[in-house]
C-alpha cells in the first residue's frame, strides 16, 4: 500500500506541470526540417501506470494493476510515425483514430481522421474523451499495424489525473496483396469460405479477413510486410494446416488450398401443419471433442443451407422467439454428406 501511495503521489506531482489542456486537438507543428532543430515541445505530463504498448495492455503488478478504470474526463494521445530502414519516408500520411474493437470504455471514444502536413513525423491529439481507442496510420503504399490505447482514471482515485497522456509509436511498412483460391475435397471450388491472415508476431493482434468469391478465389488488397499465417474457415481453428506466408514489397500468390471432406446440412423448418416456417433462428454446434458452429435464419421458404461443416455429432436448436416455438435435433454428419432434415416447430 505504501508503494501504491508513492506511485499515485508521483502521478499527481508530474501532472502539476502539464499546463492548459483546453486547446483543440491537433498535430504538433513539427515538419522534417523543424524536427531537426531545437524547437521546444509543448509541455505534457506522461502519467505513470498501465498503458498500451505495441497494442498490448501492460502495467505494474500489484494493487494498482487490479483497480477498475473510470472513463471520465479528457486526455491526450501523442506519438511518432516511423518507417522501416531503407523505406523512404512518405510526404504525407493519414492518422485514423476510432473506438477500440473490444476494450471496455470504447462506447465513449470519438473518431478522428486527420491528414499530416508535408514531412511531418509526430502528432498530438488533445482534449480527447477518456476512453479506449484504436489508432492507425496509412500512407501511399504503406500502413502501420493498429494499436489499442486507453485514457482512464483509477476507480476510487477519480480526483487524480490517472492515465491522461499516452505515447504511441506507429511504424509504417510496405503493403502488398495476397491472393489464392480454396477447393473442396470433391474437386469443386469453395465459394463463400472465410479466409484469415493472422500476424505471426502478434497472434492476438492484427487480423485480416476475406471471403472467397463464386470461383473460390480470395484476395487481401493491403497486407503490411511481415510474417503471417493463412487460416481457412476460422481465425484460430483452421480447417486446414495454417500456411506461413511472408509478405514483402511484392504481391504474393498462395498455392491452392485443399479442404478436407466436409458436410452440407440443409434444414427445413415447419409448423404443426407441415407448412414452411420462415424467420426461425437455427443454431448448431459440434459436440464432443470437435469444434464448429453456425447460426442462420430460415428464408421465406423455411429453409437454410449450411455448407463446410466438420464431420461428427451435431446438435441443432431452432427457435422463433416472438412466437415462443422451439425444436431440437441431434445428428451425425460424415465427410461428403449432403443432408436435408425437417425440424417441426412447436
Amino acid at each position: 500500500m505504501v508503494a501504491l501511495m508513492m506511485l499515485l503521489g508521483v502521478v499527481a506531482w508530474m501532472t502539476l506541470g502539464s499546463g492548459d489542456r483546453s486547446e483543440e486537438f491537433g498535430f504538433a507543428n513539427r515538419s522534417g526540417a523543424e524536427a531537426a532543430g531545437t524547437e521546444d515541445l509543448p509541455q505534457v505530463t506522461v502519467a505513470e501506470g498501465p498503458r498500451a504498448v505495441s497494442g498490448l495492455q501492460a502495467g505494474p503488478a500489484g494493487e494498482y494493476a487490479s483497480m477498475g478504470r473510470v472513463f471520465d474526463g479528457t486526455g491526450m494521445i501523442l506519438g511518432e510515425v516511423q518507417v522501416d530502414a531503407g523505406v523512404p519516408y512518405p510526404e504525407r500520411w493519414t492518422l485514423i483514430l476510432e473506438p477500440s474493437k473490444v476494450a471496455p470504455g470504447r462506447d465513449k471514444a470519438v473518431t478522428r481522421r486527420i491528414e499530416s502536413e508535408p514531412g511531418q513525423r509526430d502528432f498530438e491529439l488533445r482534449d480527447l474523451p477518456m476512453a479506449s481507442y484504436r489508432i492507425r496510420v496509412e500512407a501511399d503504399g504503406l500502413a502501420a499495424s493498429p494499436q489499442e490505447v486507453a485514457l482512464f482514471k483509477v476507480e476510487g482515485y477519480e480526483h487524480m489525473p490517472g492515465v491522461n497522456v499516452v505515447h504511441a509509436t506507429l511504424r509504417l511498412v510496405p503493403i502488398a496483396s495476397v491472393q489464392g483460391s480454396v477447393r473442396q475435397a470433391s474437386g469443386d471450388m469453395a465459394p463463400g469460405m472465410p479466409v484469415f491472415l493472422v500476424d505471426r508476431t502478434q497472434p492476438n493482434g492484427t487480423r485480416l479477413e476475406a471471403v472467397t468469391d463464386g470461383g473460390g478465389g480470395f484476395r487481401f488488397a493491403d497486407v503490411p510486410s511481415g510474417a503471417w499465417l493463412l487460416r481457412v474457415g476460422h481465425p484460430v481453428l483452421s480447417m486446414v494446416t495454417p500456411l506461413p506466408i511472408t509478405v514483402g514489397l511484392t504481391s504474393v500468390a498462395v498455392d491452392e488450398v485443399q479442404l478436407p471432406p466436409l458436410a452440407t446440412l440443409e434444414i427445413e423448418a415447419t409448423d404443426e401443419y407441415g407448412r414452411p416456417y420462415p424467420g426461425v433462428e437455427v443454431v448448431g454446434y459440434l459436440r464432443g471433442t470437435g469444434t464448429g458452429s453456425f447460426r442462420e435464419t430460415t428464408d421465406a421458404f423455411g429453409r437454410v443451407k449450411v455448407p463446410y461443416l466438420s464431420p461428427g455429432p451435431w446438435r441443432v436448436n431452432a427457435t422463433h422467439a416472438e412466437e415462443g416455438r422451439r425444436s431440437r435435433m441431434d445428428l451425425t454428419l460424415a465427410g461428403g454428406d449432403e443432408v436435408l432434415r425437417e425440424m417441426n416447430m412447436r
